[in-house]
């Protein structure tokens, strides 16, 4: 059972002083690091991070990971702030939300096949909510510039990264954080087009520092998503949201649409979003 574990890690967040980061699932012991990839300051492998609450983890946030394996990312890590989770609000407090995270990754650490690079995936725990202040406890768990975070986001939470009433100087305060870091962005329904994320991203003064992917659906999902029994769900409209709504009306079939299986598992054993 991974619940103790889960616990202990949650325990140690929550700790005085607390562990800022930390991970309970790695897809190997060297983990980012592989034979293939060695840790190594000439060329640092570059960390895919999804940080999101994962309440629940869809098919969304699944290709979200492989759009950025398609940019050249050597491993990827799904990250929860332990400050964001509120059990009494949503239905699934942290350690349900791990189990799903972490099912998740064994799911592409033993299914993945198009983007091997997936394969190479873990799970992680930070008690920050600023990307900032997040980055840095992941960067000092590893060896000096041996390992680069490129944070996955979607336009919105981008143009929050950049919103200027944040910062003094948006563009002198955000420079450290782009030394080690940067961005891969996805748009998302009803935030803004394309189009519109170029112009925002020319204006941040970080271009370079920005890649723009698009989330690429398979013949697969393209054939299932033109099922009647499946509402014409897109893979880009598979939020969270709509997974709880799905779980609460015992919608199964749209559950099952949205999610990977085994996170479906979870959500019905532990009766999940049923209220």
């Amino acid at each position: 059972m991974r619940q103790p574990y889960l616990q202990q890690a949650l325990a140690k967040a929550s700790a005085n002083p607390p562990k800022p980061f930390q991970t309970t699932f790695t897809a190997s012991s060297s983990w980012p690091f592989s034979p293939d990839r060695p840790a190594s300051t000439t060329r640092p492998t570059r960390i895919a991070v999804l940080d999101s609450s994962f309440n629940p983890p869809t098919k969304a946030h699944y290709h979200l990971l492989k759009a950025a394996a398609r940019v050249g990312c050597d491993a990827f890590l799904l990250l929860l702030a332990t400050n964001n989770v509120d059990k009494g609000q949503t239905g699934a407090g942290a350690i349900e939300r791990l189990e799903m995270m972490e099912a998740m990754a064994a799911h592409a650490l033993t299914h993945e096949k198009e983007d091997s690079a997936l394969r190479n995936i873990a799970v992680g725990l930070t008690i920050h909510a600023r990307f900032m202040d997040k980055a840095q406890p992941i960067l000092d768990s590893y060896q000096a510039g041996t390992v680069q975070l490129s944070w996955i986001m979607g336009h919105d939470t981008m143009t929050r990264l950049f919103d200027p009433k944040y910062y003094n100087d948006v563009h002198a305060d955000m420079a450290p954080f782009f030394e080690r870091c940067n961005v891969i962005c996805s748009s998302r329904p009803g935030y803004g087009s394309r189009d519109e994320m170029m112009q925002f991203v020319k204006q941040s003064g970080h271009s370079e520092k920005v890649a723009l992917v698009e989330i690429v659906a398979t013949e697969d999902t393209v054939e299932e998503a033109g099922r009647p029994e499946n509402h014409g769900v897109e893979i880009k409209e598979m939020s969270s949201t709509v997974v709880r709504n799905a779980a609460r009306n015992k919608d199964w079939k749209l559950v099952e649409r949205c999610v990977l299986p085994p996170v479906k598992e979870i959500i019905e054993r532990n009766g999940l979003y049923s209220v």
